[in-house]
């Protein structure tokens, strides 16, 4: 079935040049047929819980949150599924991508069969471990919840002393779940193949830097996605994101723009903040001489690559510690900061979800560091469920960037 034929996908614009998207596309659609015949357990994750360990038990990590909305908001438009997690106990209130999982795991028409749940419930996010808990209560599947303390400074010997232990309780959990043994070995791996797939990832972003850019904005913005999962297979992935590098560099040594661009001389917009269900905000960016040179919605998946030498366990809380997720705003921030000079903006869009309780409240301050640090024009934005608003958010992005296009 081509993109096109899904009833959202046709109304976005896919850039039909860059032929390593469909094989992408071709893991994510296969994700439930592939996890069926691996004979491997499937242990729902969520978006932001580092996958390696899950991989490292011999299970298959299915990050539900993206999956499950992807396929039955944007591609099918099946927006009235909301309602299902609401008659399960979700609140109306809760973020729409929430509402989506949520809806098609109760109503049994999640894409993925799944067996076990588990997820790390780190800076507070109360409406991760309410919709996991809902899921398996629905499915009467087991469900094991372990924290990352917020990062703070002054309590690293105690921090990562106490998730070194929550992930040795992890393990053992896993353990029951899969009948696999858990090894330095295994783990090992689990992090060597994490990390090709972050350095993929951040080599795909350095491309970005070029002028003309290389990849439209849709299309990078869903590749980031596959980082919350492996796409269930580390290997394949990779060599997806192979093949795309070495399309993306041939444009490069071609100066070969993405089809998408409609000037030669684009506002370069970065994307700080939330996902968003709203794909068409990402053809609006260039439809109006925009073009996305890079965002960080999963950056702290990626941010930087665990330690493979020393102490496997203890390397893992390490990084997990200092994701840039688990930081306080203000630091989480900075810690972008230097990610998002190297893509050389011009402006910023911040991207908040309604309903969402990381980022709103937290917006000013944001915006506000930005402007100090890098004294560059900064657009605020909202979005929910696909098709809601639209027209708002083309009419925001137009704006913006006529108003500062030099």
């Amino acid at each position: 079935m081509k993109l096109s034929e899904w009833p959202g996908f046709s109304r976005l614009r896919f850039d039909t040049e860059l032929k390593a998207f469909d094989g992408l596309m071709a893991l994510f659609l296969s994700s439930a047929e592939r996890a069926k015949k691996s004979g491997k357990k499937v242990v729902a994750n969520g978006p932001f819980s580092p996958v390696d360990l899950i991989f490292a038990a011999g299970a298959l990590a299915y990050d539900a949150y993206t999956h499950e909305t992807i396929v039955h908001a944007v591609m099918n438009e099946s927006l009235s599924m909301t309602g299902e997690a609401v008659d399960a106990g979700l609140s109306a209130d809760f973020n729409p991508w929430n509402l989506m999982m949520v809806g098609a795991v109760v109503s049994r028409k999640n894409e993925v069969p799944i067996d076990a749940y588990s997820t790390a419930c780190g800076c507070g996010d109360d409406q991760i471990k309410k919709s996991w808990q809902i899921m398996a209560d629905a499915t009467g599947s087991p469900v094991y919840f372990w924290d990352i303390p917020r990062f703070d400074a002054e309590s690293e010997e105690w921090a990562i002393d106490f998730l070194i232990k929550e992930i040795r309780q992890l393990f053992s959990w896993l353990t029951s779940q899969t009948g696999k043994k858990v090894t330095d070995e295994t783990i090992r791996d689990a992090i060597r193949q994490g990390n090709r797939l972050r350095q993929d990832l951040l080599e795909i972003t350095q491309l970005l830097q070029f002028s003309p850019v290389p990849i439209s904005a849709l299309e990078y913005y869903m590749t980031q996605t596959f980082i919350g999962d492996y796409a269930q297979d580390a290997e394949a992935l990779h060599q997806q994101y192979q093949v795309l590098l070495g399309e993306l560099k041939k444009r490069v040594s071609q100066s070969r723009p993405t089809p998408g661009l409609k000037t030669k001389a684009p506002l370069r917009l970065y994307l700080v903040g939330e996902e968003t269900q709203e794909f068409q905000l990402f053809n609006t960016i260039e439809d109006y001489g925009g073009a996305l040179v890079g965002c960080d919605t999963r950056l702290s998946l990626y941010y930087e690559p665990v330690k493979e030498d020393g102490p496997v366990i203890e390397n893992l809380a390490r990084w997990m510690w200092k994701m840039p997720y688990n930081l306080p705003t203000a630091e989480r921030i900075k810690a972008t900061l230097p990610h998002i000079k190297k893509q050389q903006p011009d402006a910023i869009i911040i991207s908040s979800v309604v309903g969402s309780r990381n980022l709103p409240g937290a917006e000013r301050l944001v915006r506000d560091i930005i402007r100090d640090e890098l004294s560059l024009p900064v657009l605020s934005i909202e979005t929910t469920l696909p098709l809601e608003n639209t027209e708002k958010v083309k009419s925001q992005i137009k704006d913006f960037i006529e108003m500062n296009t030099y």
